[in-house]
């Protein structure tokens, strides 16, 4: 009896432990993760909605007669946006100690959209940019004297206000010697001028009392002013009038380097460390552009200046260097010297006869003293030679205020009434300036889906081509010659697409079009236009399997009867025709086919498009073949939807633009980069 009873006990208490185990297995199973993974179809866009990248401005710019350069002015207006490139170098300041140096780059002066030159201090500007600009960059050079605006977009129409300024007139003035003036610098606060030739040292108002010395220096010979930069954070940008002997603050550069000259071509200071050319709007210390700069071979010391022809030269411990600007904030240095510099050089300036003098610090054993030296270099091979020694004094950097006070040539070599210093196209009396869309070294993009009328795959990698826009314009602010010019970046399938662009505007304005690439598909007039058409239509390539992927620098060129008003310059509207079928065109949302489409396609297939209401080429839901993007694009992989690699993509479609202005850029939180083509970048 006693045993069953344990029995019982046992069989009971494991009954218990079976029931409670299956009471636990009763509970829910977890289900498999859901895939939230948003698709295209599933997207709310609004109808009206033309996924468009760009917007139009005018700006309306309200000034003052310029009582100079037979009243022309030169203004240009630049992109501005506050994001930029982060940096983190290490490289040795003059004192020879290491500098650690952090921060944000921004640029404004590789992103120019307009230019005007004219003697009518009152006009307009229209102008195209990419959506997520919040402001402009507008500069005014009345011969060589610049101001600049910073103006936020906050509307459709800006208005610039430049208020009224005194130029002040320096004839007469520093011309007791007839000679260039040396002017000096050192990190102990000093400063004086030298006679060059006699190498006379004449003692100046030292440096404010908090800069901690000073680098560099630099001269606006327009101005007469000497700018220099403080040893000690955070590096204030200080002004001394040469006349009136007196300092200013003019900001904060938030960085330390050894390399500063003035550019009389832009106005700005191009200030350098390391690797890195910063350029310093001179009225207020603020960073507007910057550089990377490539080939030289030690990133220690230096300086930097500019010749009279506007080149560009920089200096290191491993010699003298001619730079070469390219597109992409890119500098190329090539050097000149063949061997290394003796001694650590600090300074670099051109004098009015061209000849190059360099500067460095210099240990006298007999004096057991360190003493000035300063250096006469060509710039052909980078040789030098002994020029002056100043005993007791110290040179961080050297700069130049030449002899002649009227440092800006009026001289006219075309007749065209713009004088060479504003003219970019000096020799040519037809051209004068350039405006770009969408700046002058921007690309905008063009993507398209080739499967219309029927859905694609949404990778918009099917046909993917750069653009940039450039109208050439003369003296008369007329446009004379326009470029479109192309990169082919990708070709994503098997078909054979061309590509082209119907322009709204009256053909009898067009003279010439040339520059198209084709296979025999397309019919040109005699003009260069294509054939049977009710509006101009330009033709890239009618194949482009026929031209390499990759490939850049296809331009087309527009000549035009006589030069035309910028308004007569009418919308652009691009499209692909599909796989040699030219009656087969893909459009951008909302825009309308060319007189060659086979308009029975709209509304076959997946096309929801209503010619009697104006809806082109879009589905039911709203979404499009193809892509407007003002900017260079990174496309998906193959078969990937761009929602997939642009993580914003979705909330700026659902938000009819407004929210994620900038969804392709390369943001934090914006690419998914593992479905995207990171080499097309």
């Amino acid at each position: 009896m006693k045993k069953f009873g344990i029995f019982l006990t046992i069989f009971a208490f494991a009954l218990f432990i079976s029931n409670c185990k299956k009471d636990l297995n009763n509970n829910p199973e977890p289900e498999p993760p859901v895939d939230t993974t948003k698709k295209m179809s599933d997207l709310v866009i609004p109808q009206d909605f033309n996924f468009e990248t760009s917007v139009t401005a005018q700006i309306t710019i309200n000034d003052f007669k310029s009582s100079r350069a037979d009243g022309d002015i030169k203004y240009e207006v630049y992109l501005y946006n506050s994001n930029g490139v982060n940096i983190d170098v290490t490289t040795l300041g003059d004192d020879g100690d290491p500098l650690h140096q952090t921060g944000k780059l921004v640029d404004v002066l590789n992103n120019l959209n307009a230019v005007k030159i004219t003697d009518n201090p009152n006009f307009t500007l229209d102008i195209t940019i990419p959506g997520y600009y919040d402001t402009l960059f507008v500069t005014r050079n009345d011969l060589g004297h610049y101001t600049s605006m910073m103006i936020p977009i906050t509307a459709q129409t800006l208005f610039v206000h430049f208020p009224l300024e005194e130029i002040p007139d320096h004839s007469g003035q520093l011309k007791d010697d007839p000679t260039d003036i040396l002017y000096a610098v050192n990190s102990l606060s000093e400063m004086y001028s030298i006679n060059p030739l006699t190498g006379e040292v004449e003692y100046l108002p030292n440096l404010p009392s908090n800069t901690g010395g000073s680098w560099t220096c630099a001269i606006d010979p327009v101005e007469e002013v000497l700018y220099t930069i403080g040893i000690n954070s955070p590096y204030y940008l200080y002004a001394f009038d040469l006349n009136d002997q007196t300092w200013e603050n003019r900001g904060k550069t938030q960085y330390q380097g050894p390399r500063l000259g003035y550019n009389i071509n832009d106005g700005m200071l191009y200030y350098s460390f390391g690797y890195w050319m910063l350029l310093i709007n001179p009225e207020n210390g603020k960073l507007v552009s910057y550089y990377r700069i490539y080939g030289l071979d030690d990133l220690d010391g230096g300086d930097v200046c500019f010749a009279n022809n506007g080149t560009m030269y920089i200096s290191s411990e491993s010699g003298l260097y001619r730079c070469t600007f390219d597109s992409r904030n890119s500098i190329y240095a090539e050097r000149l010297s063949a061997e290394n510099l003796p001694n650590y050089p600090n300074s670099l300036t051109f004098d009015q006869n061209q000849e190059l003098w360099w500067a460095s610090n210099v240990f006298n054993e007999g004096l057991n003293k360190w003493e000035g030296r300063s250096f006469i270099m060509d710039t052909v091979t980078g040789a030098f030679e002994d020029r002056w020694t100043f005993t007791n004094n110290y040179i961080h950097d050297l700069a130049t205020m030449p002899l002649d006070e009227n440092q800006i040539n009026d001289l006219d070599s075309d007749g065209d009434g713009i004088i060479d210093f504003y003219d970019e196209y000096p020799n040519d009396g037809d051209r004068a300036y350039d405006t770009y869309t969408p700046s002058v070294y921007g690309w905008g993009t063009y993507a398209f889906e080739d499967l219309w009328p029927y859905e694609g795959d949404y990778d918009f990698n099917d046909l993917v081509l750069n653009y940039r826009y450039t109208h050439v314009f003369n003296s008369e602010d007329r446009i004379v010659e326009t470029y479109l010019t192309f990169n082919i970046k990708n070709i994503g399938g098997s078909f054979r697409n061309g590509f082209g662009i119907e322009l709204d505007m009256d053909e009898s304005l067009i003279e010439n079009v040339t520059g198209s690439v084709l296979s025999g598909l397309v019919t040109l007039n005699g003009k260069g236009l294509e054939a049977g058409q009710a509006k101009p239509v330009v033709i890239l390539f009618d194949d482009a399997m026929q031209i390499s992927k990759n490939t850049s620098g296809i331009r087309l060129v527009i000549t035009y009867s006589d030069p035309i008003a910028t308004a007569d310059f009418g919308t652009k509207n691009p499209f692909i025709f599909i796989n040699q079928h030219r009656e087969k065109e893909v459009h951008l949302a909302n825009m309308p086919p060319t007189s060659l489409a086979d308009v029975n396609l709209f509304g076959t297939g997946d096309d929801d498009s209503n010619p009697a209401t104006g809806r082109y080429y879009k589905t039911s839901s709203n979404l499009p073949w193809a892509i407007d993007i003002i900017h260079d694009f990174v496309f998906p992989q193959e078969k990937v939807a761009i929602i997939q690699g642009y993580n914003k993509f979705a909330d700026w479609a659902e938000s009819g633009g407004v929210n994620y202005k900038d969804w392709y850029k390369d943001q934090d939180g914006y690419r998914n980069t593992s479905y995207l083509v990171i080499d097309s970048q």
